[in-house]
């Protein structure tokens, strides 16, 4: 008898054991499933929504020798295989980051009203955040006149740029105005007219004798003027609504001065984004190579800023699918429409002045002491949030908690 309760002990003890080691193995599976879960970012209902709005698709070798259309720089004809539009995957400084690309139409997003009329102060194409900063260029009061860019209750539409590594979405401004006439619309418009789209529309510093003046920010910490207005704009705005500004976060922006060197092919001073970026106009060996991670720079001007707004990078303008000296399609120019705005990535400096990249039809390297538009960029949290709509501009994007 002794035994056989000794036998049935050893069973039980067995069994218990095995259910243990069973049970252990089911957490340790919830834990790597639910690991897996997280790091793809499933967990964020802003991303599931756009993911499920398109086909992710895959980049491909030389990608980005090409705008978009298919098109390269001096050559006329279209390579199909290179017509690339939709949503892309790369990295970024905090992880996977899904940026549109090309002629596409579903990346538009509302977000912010304007509380009052808004006003800026100009004519024959330049156009500033307040009368003061409009004298300090023109000299002449004559000069600044109002143009009002906004009614009271006017919504700021936006284009999606990407969702950033860290779950959070990048916007640049969409909301143009007919100078001639007044009327307020969309930049999807296409179509050349006479708009602005914009917030305004600057030179990007106001000297531009010293390499130094291309940069956000110069001498360690002093504004370049285009940088003003973005801020102007911003706290007038955005800034000044709690509920906005709340959803507002400190992103990434990238001024790249790194690699700033006399280039004997180029045959000019220049920055790394323009042997980044500048390689297909030269018909070089090397690729162009856009990328979302900044470089560290030694300079005292330009590099990586945190801020509530700012501007659109020119890697961010080759993944979005422009390129230099190529005339076409994307989402942030549609149709070449002519329309012309800043980024806020030095390019060069060439015969003693500064050149930052430029879009007009295409990426382009323009003088500091030029005008061109202010198209604020900024980042907006998604936590706790989802997205409603399909992102057209019948039925754009809004965020929903």
């Amino acid at each position: 008898m002794q035994r056989i309760k000794k036998i049935l002990m050893l069973v039980f003890i067995f069994i218990v054991t095995l259910n243990i080691n069973y049970l252990g193995m089911i957490d340790k599976r919830i834990i790597v499933e639910s690991s897996e879960y997280k790091a793809g970012n499933t967990s964020n209902l802003v991303l599931n929504k756009i993911l499920s709005d398109n086909e992710l698709k895959t980049e491909i070798p030389k990608m980005f020798n090409y705008a978009s259309n298919g098109k390269q720089y001096r050559v006329s004809e279209v390579n199909p295989d290179y017509i690339t539009n939709g949503l892309y995957s790369a990295e970024d400084e905090d992880g996977t980051t899904y940026y549109y690309r090309g002629d596409i139409d579903n990346n538009n997003l509302v977000f912010g009203t304007y509380d009052e009329d808004y006003y800026v102060y100009g004519s024959n194409g330049l156009y500033f955040q307040t009368k003061e900063s409009c004298i300090e260029v023109e000299s002449n009061e004559e000069y600044c006149q109002p143009l009002k860019i906004a009614s009271k209750g006017e919504k700021m539409y936006w284009k999606i740029i990407r969702v950033n590594g860290d779950g959070s979405i990048r916007l640049t401004y969409n909301n143009c105005v007919n100078i001639s006439t007044g009327e307020i619309s969309h930049m999807n418009i296409g179509g050349s007219g006479n708009l602005l789209c914009g917030v305004g529309s600057t030179p990007y510093n106001l000297s531009g004798n010293d390499a130094k003046y291309s940069g956000y920010t110069y001498d360690n910490g002093t504004d370049s003027y285009i940088k003003k207005e973005v801020d102007t704009w911003y706290n007038n705005t955005l800034g000044s609504n709690s509920l906005y500004d709340s959803k507002v976060i400190l992103g990434r922006y990238c001024s790249d001065s790194s690699g700033y060197r006399y280039d004997e092919t180029f045959g000019m001073n220049i920055f790394s984004s323009y042997d980044r970026l500048g390689q297909a106009r030269y018909n070089f060996s090397k690729d162009n190579a856009p990328s979302f991670i900044c470089p560290d720079t030694s300079e005292s001007y330009g590099g990586s800023y945190r801020l509530k707004a700012g501007l659109i990078a020119a890697d961010e303008l080759v993944y979005a699918g422009e390129n230099i000296g190529v005339v076409g399609n994307s989402y942030l120019n549609p149709g070449a429409s002519g329309l012309s705005y800043w980024s806020m990535t030095p390019s060069d400096f060439v015969d003693g002045d500064a050149r930052v990249w430029f879009e007009i039809d295409s990426l382009y390297s323009n003088y500091v002491n030029y005008n061109g538009a202010v198209r604020p960029v900024i980042n907006l949290t998604t936590e706790n949030c989802t997205l409603i709509g399909d992102g057209t501009i019948d039925n754009p994007y809004m965020l929903a908690e």
